[in-house]
C-alpha cells in the first residue's frame, strides 16, 4: 500500500533534483526506482520509562562530496506527520534549526548530528513514546534514506517485598534466626513491563534464580535456605527483581542475624583439692554465644542459685562462683553450663570433681549383737569405730572417759583396725568412750557411747582397819553404802563376835536407794565386835560385805607423824596426821615447854583434819619442846613430842651482865665445844639409823598389842589431873627423873623376848585385849583366852568401867585403874557417822608406850615414855 506512496515521493524528489540540475547522482532512472523498492532497514531501541533513550539515525553520506541537508523524524501511528526536524538548509553543520513537535517530544527531544551515527535523544521517556519510528536523511547530491527504529519503553518493576513463612515482612524488625535453623524467604515483585526476573543472592553468590509469574503481576521468588550457621552471621541476602540491563534492578537486603550457640565453656580454677567449710572463688569462661550466655552452676543435679556473678565482653562471658565445700560434697562435680536461651539444647557444660579434704567424721557404735542394757561383769564387750575421711586417716585413737586406751591383751584390751573388744568387764569398765581419729586436716573425735555394767553391790568406801567406838547403852547410826547397777538393792546385817554370825532383825536397820543405816546399841561386852553389811541386786548378792568394827569407847590414839612445817623468826607451824579416836569425837592440842624449865609457856588446840597447829607472836632465840596430843571426852592419848625447836634469831640470855660482851677465849672454847658435840650426835644418829633400817627391813608380821609400859610422873606435871588419881599418886614414892629418862631410853633400844619384859620391869602390865587379824583383812578387838600370862596376875579381878572401858587392877596393889589402850598404826580414822555423848568427870590422860610384835622381837614406838599425870 504504501509503495506507490513512496515512488511518487520518489518522482516528486526527482522532480525536485532535476529542477535543481542535479541528475549527476542518479543517471540512470531504473537504479533509482530499485532503491525504493529495497526494504527500509529497522533497528531495535529500548528505554526505559523515566530514564533517557537514544534513537539512532545514520546520516552520514555515501559519497564525500554529499551532505545532510534535513532529517526528519516520523511515527507510524501519527501518519507523515513529522515529529521532529533537522533542518541545515542554507545553515552551518553546527547551527542546524531544531523542531520538535510539542504534542510528542516537546522539549524532551534532541537531536545528536554530531555523534556517530547521530541519534535523537530524549528524556524521561514515557511509556507512550514507545512505537515504531522512521528517520528520513536528505542529503544535496543522493537521494533520501529512510531508517526504521522500533523504540520500546521498558517498565522497571516495583522494589521487592520480603516475607517470611508467617507473612511477616522481613525488611523490618523481627527476631533473629537461630544457629542451625532452616531459613524460609518469600521475594514478591509486583509489575514490571516486560515481567521482571526475581532472584535471590548471597552477598553475590546467585542462590536461587527460580521464580514464578502470577496472574495478579506478581512475581514470586521462594529461597529455602537450610542449616544458617555462624559462617553466615551478618550475611547479605539480596532479593533481586530486573527486567532490563538499562537499569539497575530492584533489590531487597537482608542481612541475617543470628542467635549462636556457646562454643567453648571451661573451668578455669580447678584445684586439685579442696578443704570442707573454706571459701573459694572458681571461675568459668565461655566464648562463641551470641547474645551472651546464660551461665549456671550445679553440684550434681542441684543448681546453685544467688551465688555467682558473670561478667560479659566481646562474645565472652566470666562467670566467678563463691564455693564452700562441705563434707557430702566429696566426689560430686561442679559443672559450669552455658547456653544460649533462645537456642533450645545449645547448652554446653565443663565438669570438674570435687576432692574436698575434711575432718575425720567419727562414728561410734557398741557391737551389734549386744545388748547395752544387758551387761554384766565378766561379759566380752566390743565397740566398733566408723571413719569417713578425706585423705585417709593416719591415727586412731581409743579413749575411755578422756583417759586413752592401749593394747593390752594381758588385761584384755584389744584393740584393732576400728574396733576396741574389753573381755571379762569389771565394773571399772563401766563409762564413756569415744575413738578419735586424725588426718591432715585435724582431728575428729566421735560420739560418746556409754558402757553400763550390771554388777552385784560393792562398798561405796573401803574401811579397813576403821574402829568405831561406842558407850555402853549408847545408840550408834552406822551407814551402809553400795555401788550397784541396777541401783534397785535390798539390804540385811550381820554381827560377829567370837567367831559366831547372827542375822540382825530388820527392824534395827531401813533401807534408802543406796545407803542403808543401823542404829545399834552395845548393851554388853560380848555385844562389840564385827558388823556386816551385805546388798542385793538383780546381779547377784555382794560377795565381800562393809565390815565396822565396833569396840568399846576408849581414849584416842597419838598423833603421827608431827614435824615443824614452817618456822620463822616468831612463828611457827606445825603439821600431824590424825589416828584412831578411840570412839569419840577428839580435839588435837599443842604444847609448847621453854627449854630447859619445861614451863608450859604456849598451848593452842584445833579441831582440824588433819591436825595443824600455828603460833604467831614468839620470843625470837628461845628454844622448846612441843608435846602434842589428842583429847577426847575419855581423856588424853599419849604424848607425841619433838624435842627441840629453836626459834631464829639471837638467843635469850639472862643475867646481871648481859650488856658485856664475851671474851675470845670463851667465845672460842664454846664454839670447839659446840661442834665436838655435833660430831658426837651425828655418829649416834647414824648408828640409829642403821639399827632401825634393820628392823625395817624385817617382813612384818600382825600380832597381838604389847603390854603397856607405865612410869610414874612427877608430882609438877603440867597438865590437869583428876583429884582422886592425885591422892593415890601421893601414896607412892616417885621415882628418879633421872632414871625414868634412862628407863624410857632403854626401852627405845631394847630388843628381848615379850616374855621377859614383864620380869625385866614390873610396870609393863599385860593388855587384857590382843589384837588379832581377821579373815576379811579388818582387825578387831578379841578377848585372849587364858593363859600363863594372865595366870601371872593370880588374885587380880579384870573389871570394867561403867563407861565400858576396860582396865586392869595393878598387882603391887596401887589402886591405879589403867585404861586399856593401842597406838596400833593400821587403825584408820574413825567414821564420822559415830554419835556419842562426853561425861561429865572425864578420866585423866594417861601415858602408855606400846610395843609391836616383830618376829621374836619387841619394839617400842616412837613416842616418849612419859609419866602419869593420875
Amino acid at each position: 500500500m504504501r509503495r506507490p506512496r513512496l515512488k511518487c515521493a520518489a518522482w516528486a524528489w526527482l522532480a525536485v533534483l532535476a529542477a535543481l540540475g542535479r541528475t549527476t547522482a542518479y543517471t540512470d532512472t531504473e537504479e533509482f526506482l530499485s532503491d525504493l523498492d529495497k526494504p527500509v532497514p529497522t533497528s531495535d531501541v529500548q528505554g526505559v520509562l523515566g530514564k533517557k533513550a537514544s534513537l539512532p539515525c545514520d546520516i552520514q553520506p555515501l559519497h564525500s562530496d554529499d551532505d545532510v541537508v534535513m532529517v526528519l523524524w516520523f511515527k507510524e501511528s501519527d501518519g507523515d506527520q513529522p515529529l521532529y526536524s533537522y533542518d541545515i538548509r542554507g545553515r552551518s553543520i553546527n547551527q542546524p534549526k531544531l523542531w520538535s513537535s510539542p504534542t510528542v517530544f516537546g522539549n524532551r527531544a534532541f537531536f545528536r548530528g554530531s555523534a556517530t551515527p547521530a541519534v535523537l535523544m530524549v528524556d524521561n521517556v514515557i511509556a507512550s513514546d514507545a512505537g515504531v519510528y522512521r528517520c528520513r536523511v536528505d542529503f544535496k547530491n543522493s537521494p533520501t534514506r529512510n531508517l526504521k527504529v522500533n523504540f520500546t519503553v521498558i517498565i522497571p518493576p516495583n522494589r521487592p517485598t520480603i516475607y517470611d513463612a508467617k507473612r511477616r515482612d522481613r525488611t523490618k524488625l523481627v527476631e533473629p534466626y537461630n544457629e542451625g535453623s532452616n531459613v524460609l524467604l518469600i521475594c514478591e515483585v509486583e509489575g514490571g513491563r516486560p515481567r521482571p526476573r526475581v532472584t535471590w543472592y548471597l552477598e553475590n553468590v546467585v542462590i536461587d534464580d527460580s521464580f514464578e509469574q502470577r496472574a495478579d503481576g506478581v512475581t514470586v521468588n521462594t529461597l529455602t535456605f537450610p542449616n544458617v550457621g555462624r559462617q553466615h552471621l551478618n550475611s547479605r541476602l539480596v532479593c533481586q527483581a530486573s527486567n532490563t540491563n538499562l537499569a539497575q534492578p530492584e533489590t531487597k537486603v537482608l542481612i541475617l542475624d543470628i542467635n549462636l550457640k556457646p562454643i567453648t565453656v571451661n573451668i578455669l580454677t580447678k584445684e586439685k583439692q579442696v578443704s570442707a567449710d573454706k571459701r573459694y572463688e572458681v571461675e568459668c569462661k565461655t566464648t562463641g554465644s551470641r547474645p551472651e550466655a546464660y551461665v549456671t552452676w550445679w553440684k550434681n543435679n542441684r543448681q546453685l542459685k544467688r551465688m555467682a556473678k558473670n561478667f560479659s565482653e566481646n562474645n565472652e562471658t566470666l562467670s566467678v562462683l563463691s564455693l564452700v565445700p562441705s563434707v557430702e560434697d566429696d566426689g560430686k562435680y561442679l559443672t559450669c553450663r552455658a547456653e544460649n536461651k533462645h537456642i533450645q539444647d545449645s547448652a554446653i557444660e565443663d565438669k570438674w570433681r570435687l576432692n574436698v579434704h575434711y575432718v575425720p567424721i567419727v562414728d561410734l557404735k557398741m557391737g551389734s549383737n549386744l545388748n547395752p542394757d544387758e551387761i554384766k561383769e565378766g561379759d566380752d564387750v566390743y565397740f566398733e569405730c566408723t571413719v569417713k575421711a578425706n585423705p585417709k586417716t593416719h591415727r586412731l585413737v581409743w579413749f575411755h572417759d578422756n583417759s586413752e586406751i592401749f593394747h593390752n591383751e594381758g588385761a584384755g584390751i584389744i584393740l584393732s583396725a576400728q574396733s576396741l573388744v574389753l573381755q571379762s568387764v569389771t565394773r571399772a569398765a563401766a563409762g564413756d568412750y569415744t575413738c578419735m581419729a586424725a588426718n591432715s586436716e585435724g582431728k575428729g573425735t566421735s560420739n560418746p557411747v556409754t558402757l553400763l555394767v550390771r554388777y552385784a553391790p560393792v562398798c561405796a568406801e573401803r574401811r579397813d582397819g576403821e574402829l568405831f567406838g561406842a558407850l555402853k547403852q549408847e545408840t550408834v547410826s552406822l551407814h551402809c553404802s553400795v555401788d550397784a547397777n541396777p541401783a534397785l538393792v535390798s539390804f540385811h546385817w550381820t554381827f560377829n563376835n567370837s567367831g559366831e554370825q547372827t542375822e540382825l532383825p530388820p527392824k534395827l536397820y531401813s533401807s534408802h536407794g543406796h545407803t542403808s543405816t543401823l542404829n545399834y546399841t552395845p548393851t554388853t561386852d560380848m555385844e562389840y565386835g564385827t558388823l556386816a553389811c551385805y546388798g542385793e541386786n538383780a546381779v547377784g548378792q555382794q560377795k565381800v560385805p562393809c565390815l565396822f568394827q565396833l569396840v568399846a569407847a576408849g581414849r584416842p590414839f597419838h598423833l603421827q607423824n608431827c614435824s615443824v612445817a614452817n618456822q620463822s623468826i616468831d612463828s611457827l607451824n606445825v603439821e600431824c596426821v590424825e589416828n584412831f579416836d578411840g570412839g569419840l569425837p577428839q580435839t588435837f592440842l599443842m604444847e609448847l615447854l621453854e627449854l630447859p624449865s619445861l614451863i608450859v609457856r604456849y598451848n593452842v588446840s584445833t579441831n582440824r583434819t588433819p591436825p595443824y597447829f600455828e603460833i604467831r607472836g614468839l620470843p625470837p632465840g628461845v628454844s622448846y619442846r612441843i608435846d602434842l596430843y589428842a583429847v577426847n571426852a575419855k581423856g588424853r592419848s599419849d604424848v607425841s613430842t619433838i624435842e627441840t625447836v629453836t626459834l631464829k634469831g639471837q638467843a635469850k640470855f639472862t643475867g646481871e651482865g648481859s650488856a658485856l660482851g664475851m671474851s675470845p677465849v670463851l667465845a672460842s672454847i664454846a664454839a670447839m665445844s659446840a661442834l665436838l658435840a655435833t660430831a658426837v650426835c651425828g655418829v649416834l644418829a647414824v648408828l640409829y639409823k642403821r639399827h632401825a633400817a634393820r628392823h625395817r627391813h624385817l617382813p612384818a608380821k600382825h600380832a597381838p598389842l604389847s603390854e603397856a609400859m607405865y612410869v610414874e610422873r612427877a608430882p609438877h606435871c603440867p597438865t590437869p589431873v583428876k583429884q582422886d588419881a592425885e591422892s593415890r599418886a601421893s601414896s607412892t614414892e616417885p621415882r628418879d627423873r633421872g632414871d625414868r629418862e634412862r628407863t624410857a631410853r632403854g626401852a627405845l633400844l631394847h630388843t628381848a623376848d615379850p616374855r621377859d619384859a614383864d620380869d625385866a620391869d614390873p610396870d609393863i602390865i599385860p593388855s587384857l585385849y590382843e589384837r588379832r587379824p581377821v579373815s576379811n583383812g579388818y582387825m578387831s578387838l578379841q578377848r585372849p583366852p587364858s593363859s600363863g600370862k594372865i595366870t601371872k596376875l593370880s588374885g587380880e579381878d579384870v573389871r570394867s568401867e561403867p563407861d565400858g572401858g576396860a582396865y586392869y587392877t595393878d598387882y603391887r596393889k596401887k589402886d591405879y585403874r589403867i585404861p586399856l589402850t593401842s597406838s596400833y598404826h593400821s587403825l584408820g580414822r574413825v567414821n564420822k557417822g559415830v554419835n556419842a555423848c562426853s561425861p561429865s568427870s572425864a578420866t585423866g590422860v594417861t601415858s602408855s608406850l606400846t610395843a609391836h610384835r616383830l618376829r621374836p622381837e619387841v619394839v617400842t614406838t616412837s613416842h616418849r615414855v612419859q609419866e602419869s599425870c593420875i
